[in-house]
Order: C-alpha cells, then structure tokens, then sequence
C-alpha cells in the first residue's frame, strides 16, 4: 500500500507525482492535525501517521522545511520510505537517489551526484555533475545547483536560488529566493541577495 504523508496542498501536488509515476495512492497519512483522520481530503481518506497499515509505503508530502521528526515517526511505524523520480525528470544513471526522495517533474540531475532521503527537488531545479545533496533538503522550483557542490542535511533553497561551484551550503542554512551564491554558506546561516549575504 502506497500513502503520502500530509493533506494539505503540497500533499495533492505529490499525489499526482505519484500517480504520474504510474503508482497508485492508497491513502493519506497525517502528521499533525488529527481531526483530520477519517475524512477524505484530495479524494483519498486520511489516517492518522502513526496507525499506518503493516507494509506500507510513504513519501512525505507534507511541505514543512523540517521532516526530520515525520520521517523518524515512519520509521518508528514501520513505513517504507518511497522514492519518487517524475517520468518528466532526468536523473543520470551514475547518479542516485535514496528512498523517501522526491525528484520533481523537469527536474535534472547530473552525473555522479547523490541525493539523500527524504530530500524534495521542486520542479525545474537542476543539479551539477559530482554533487551531494544529503538528506531532508529542499531545492525550491528552479533552483541551479553547479557541480562540485555539497549541499549539507537540511539545507533550504528557495525558489530560482544559484549555488556556484565547489562550494558547501551548511546543515540547516537557507538561501532565499532568487539569491546567488558564491561563497561557503554556514551551518544554520540564513543569505540572501546577488550575491547572497
């Protein structure tokens, strides 16, 4: 059995990622707001995060920055983290992506570059040769990640945001929307600009 975790916008927009990559949805799985469980929202009835079904499946859709704590309750559940690669992305075959990862549609990865669990690639966004994007990141829509880059656990890349070659965006930082970034960016920094500071 297939579930999304999350019933709200971002969870309909991963429904259909999951659809569109020929796999069926089986239900919603709520983390957070459990009046919630036992209604239909987006077609599909919801349950509560924790009581998922035995061998089931899950790819969060919850679009909170931070799911650390919902993939730790998967876990905890028992729940198979999904990968989800869009038939309209492209992901070069000496790349990987680990399971509970979401790769957008328009999406482009690069050869010899990994992408950790339960990382989301928004639609559009591109990733250079030989990067690292380790786990729960975010790289907003249309955000352009060089070569040679690491991109360190939790990281946040807002929409259209630039990472120059060779550099290391920090665990936790988040570069804003639109910024350009060539310089290191530090473990829980926040830039922002052209170029980001």
């Amino acid at each position: 059995m297939i579930f999304v975790v999350g019933s709200r916008s971002f969870a309909a927009e991963v429904i259909g990622y999951v659809r569109e990559s020929g796999l069926e949805v089986d239900g919603l799985l709520e983390p957070l707001e459990r009046e919630k469980v036992g209604t239909t929202v987006h077609g599909l009835v919801v349950r509560w995060l924790d009581d998922a079904p035995a061998e089931a499946q899950a790819v969060i859709g919850t679009g909170e920055r931070d799911r650390a704590t919902v993939a730790e309750r998967l876990a905890a559940a028992g729940v198979e983290p999904l990968r989800i690669v869009h038939p309209l992305a492209h992901v070069a075959a000496t790349s990987t992506v680990a399971p509970g990862a979401i790769v957008a549609p328009g999406v482009i990865v690069g050869g010899h570059s990994a992408i950790g669990a339960h990382s989301v690639l928004g639609r559009g966004s591109l990733v250079g040769h030989h990067t690292v994007v380790e786990q729960l990141v975010t790289l907003g829509p249309g955000s352009n990640v060089a070569g040679n880059v690491r991109v360190a656990s939790g990281a946040f890349l807002g929409m259209g945001a630039v990472i120059r070659d060779h550099l290391t965006i920090g665990a936790g930082a988040e570069v804003a929307m639109g910024s350009v970034v060539v310089r290191d960016v530090a473990a829980g920094a926040s830039v922002r600009g052209f170029p980001a500071r």
